[in-house]
């Protein structure tokens, strides 16, 4: 459900912007779109929100770190003396999926009971919102867990399939936060023995994507599912693995091609442009007002070269660092915002930042490791 890699110390690679170019002004708050309480597209389906007070994310190893306003210093959001931050007695310890919504932080539990649940912006006060529904076989056994997404006030939980049921189809559900209420999306559209999507599912403006099973010429078909009507439409009929996440900004879809580039397909005209032609085997991509930061891969093998790459939203490139591997993996392109481009040594818990403010002399710096600390 997340991806893995491995933190690193690089040395930055300046790149001159074009030689008539002026050095663009410093990024602000307002170019990077930070919208408190929003899921934010960008983050592919992890889990890190920005709120008026402070920064907050749910690491690889189910802690919740926390981070003043304009800070990089992270710390589990726990004031227990002496807490190990390991069990369901410690405020920062959380299975799976979190969120934020109208003053109160969300997240999903797995020990006892399937449940989602509110708590304090401190990490205090757990209350269970409702039972998460549970997919059942034929023998009456049950099962939870599936990818999790928060948008807009609501849960969109993407549910493991039963797929020992001989008419299975993958069930969606719209939960809200406050209340619990629940309903089923695309019921109506998604075709019988359509798969858990463990990989290229995203959420961007009101609209949920995800791969559906592929036919019988081996195509996979790329769907839009619009989380109001509670409708899908097909977007592509052939869609890589490799492909990026989507973005959608007012009807038109971005995202890396693998192998083609940097694309644009308006929804309108039905056509699609590359923007940066780019033969690279796969990039992870994040969007901003302004700004598209990118970590590409050269080919299957994680020995090959990662680059990370910052354009602004015409496509000029900014800068480029030729990332170096730590232990035995490059790091990943976690997060994006105002103060910070967040990097994990291992899919999930951020170790390293690079300053947005110096987009043409990108420099990866290291964080200091605050875990056996607590905030309050």
């Amino acid at each position: 459900m997340k991806r893995r890699l491995l933190p690193s110390l690089l040395l930055a690679l300046a790149l001159a912007l074009t030689a008539c170019a002026s050095k663009p002004a410093a990024p602000t708050a307002a170019d990077f779109e930070v919208q408190p309480g929003a899921y934010r597209y960008q983050d592919m389906g992890d889990f890190f929100v920005e709120t008026e007070q402070g920064q907050y994310y749910l690491g690889w190893d189910q802690i919740i770190r926390f981070a003043e306003p304009g800070s990089r210093s992270f710390y589990p959001l726990c004031n227990k003396p002496n807490c190990g931050h390991g069990s369901d007695n410690c405020n920062a310890f959380l299975e799976v999926a979190f969120g934020y919504y109208n003053g109160h932080l969300y997240g999903v539990t797995l020990q006892d009971q399937f449940e989602l649940i509110q708590m304090d912006m401190d990490g205090t006060n757990h209350r269970v919102i409702t039972q998460l529904p549970k997919q059942y076989d034929l023998s009456g056994g049950s099962s939870g867990g599936g990818s999790y997404f928060f948008d807009n006030g609501y849960l969109i939980f993407l549910a493991f399939p039963s797929t020992s049921n001989p008419d299975y189809a993958l069930p969606v559900y719209k939960i809200q936060l406050e209340t619990g209420e629940t309903t089923q999306l695309f019921q109506e559209d998604i075709p019988l023995h359509t798969d858990w999507p463990a990989e290229g599912v995203s959420i961007s403006n009101g609209y949920l994507y995800f791969p559906l099973p592929q036919t019988s010429e081996g195509k996979r078909p790329y769907a839009e599912g619009n989380l109001e009507t509670g409708r899908i439409e097909r977007v592509f009929e052939d869609w890589k693995r490799e492909n990026s996440f989507i973005v959608n900004f007012d009807n038109v879809l971005y995202y890396h091609r693998a192998g083609v580039g940097l694309c644009e397909y308006d929804k309108a005209t039905g056509k699609e442009t590359v923007k940066v032609p780019m033969d690279v085997y796969y990039a992870d991509v994040s969007y901003t007002k302004d700004y598209i930061f990118l970590r590409t891969r050269d080919s299957a093998d994680f020995n090959h070269q990662c680059v990370l790459l910052a354009y602004d939203r015409d496509y000029n490139l900014l800068g480029k660092l030729e990332l170096e591997k730590i232990g035995l993996r490059f790091p990943f392109l976690e997060y994006t915002t105002a103060n910070a481009i967040y990097l994990s040594a291992d899919g999930g818990t951020i170790t390293h930042y690079i300053d947005p403010h110096h987009l043409d002399r990108l420099e990866l710096i290291q964080l200091v490791d605050h875990t056996a600390r607590s905030h309050g």
